[in-house]
């Protein structure tokens, strides 16, 4: 097993051994990709994000085996948030739709319908360029991410999901009864940590033609944007990393800088993404 950090490893060694015994040799290899292979697991913070390699088809009775083993795992290392997907290796790479079955671990839950599927270019980019192995063989990643197929997939995600999410903060500032006393601060902190990490993870790849993690995203955008948004940037880091740190004493300002903040990036990522397809 690669170095992991020490949480991910007794997680996935226990994981990987429980599969290992009980698939009968259908397990293949195991990868770990997410924030732990970008260099950003935070514990408390980050899920644990696999990719199981394994040959296929799965029997019910292979697939029983691998709710057990989660079982365990869960039972053992109560709170450890694993997330992942069990693949065979002619699907690495490929669309969610071209692969005819994926079982997944998502929510505690083994699902057969893909729920919580994490495939997608940016899973398949990680895992290409960043993934850690945590079982078995030396996988080839020989599929090709193109940083077309890249920025397509965040542009389309930052026009949907993020705009979405845009469109209900800027509702909630337009409530009637909007004060300090009806703001919840938790609340308020999983938006501020959520959005602005996220956001400013797309517009890396829209800028940049690569991914980067969370927190490594806030650095970068404290790089790129004015001071007028950084106190919101390292308010958004602390939430990740589980420290107290914040800048603002007022909730409502926050959510209004919030707002502000969300809508520049939603504009300047697809200001850029124009601007590189004018230049192609």
């Amino acid at each position: 097993m690669e170095l992991l950090p020490d949480k991910v490893s007794i997680t996935m060694r226990k994981l990987c051994n429980l599969l290992e015994s009980s698939l009968q040799g259908r397990l293949k290899a195991v990868y770990v990709y997410g924030s732990t292979a970008l260099g950003d697991y935070i514990e408390g913070s980050s899920d644990i994000d696999f990719i199981a390699v394994v040959e296929q088809p799965l029997s019910p009775v292979h697939i029983q085996a691998i709710i057990e083993a989660h079982e365990e795992v869960e039972r053992i290392l109560p709170g450890t948030d694993i997330m992942g997907a069990y693949l065979g290796q002619e699907d690495l790479g490929k669309a969610f739709n071209e692969i005819p079955f994926v079982l997944t671990y998502f929510n505690k839950q083994v699902h057969e319908d893909g729920t919580g599927t994490d495939i997608n270019p940016v899973t398949w980019w990680v895992l290409k360029h960043h993934g850690i192995r945590a079982y078995g063989l030396n996988i080839s990643f020989s599929y090709e991410i193109s940083k077309e197929t890249l920025i397509d997939y965040v542009m389309a995600n930052m026009n949907s999901y993020w705009k979405n999410w845009v469109e209900r903060l800027e509702r909630r500032l337009r409530e009637p009864d909007l004060s300090e006393q009806t703001i919840k601060a938790a609340e308020l902190d999983y938006a501020v940590e959520w959005c602005v990490l996220g956001m400013l993870r797309q517009l890396y790849t829209i800028k940049e033609h690569g991914v980067t993690s969370k927190t490594g995203a806030g650095t970068y955008g404290m790089n790129l944007l004015s001071d007028r948004w950084h106190g919101l940037i390292r308010e958004a880091i602390a939430i990740k990393r589980c420290q107290v740190e914040r800048v603002y004493d007022s909730q409502v300002k926050r959510l209004n800088d919030l707002v502000e903040l969300l809508s520049y990036i939603h504009t300047e990522s697809n200001r850029c993404f124009l601007k590189n397809e004018e230049s192609e």
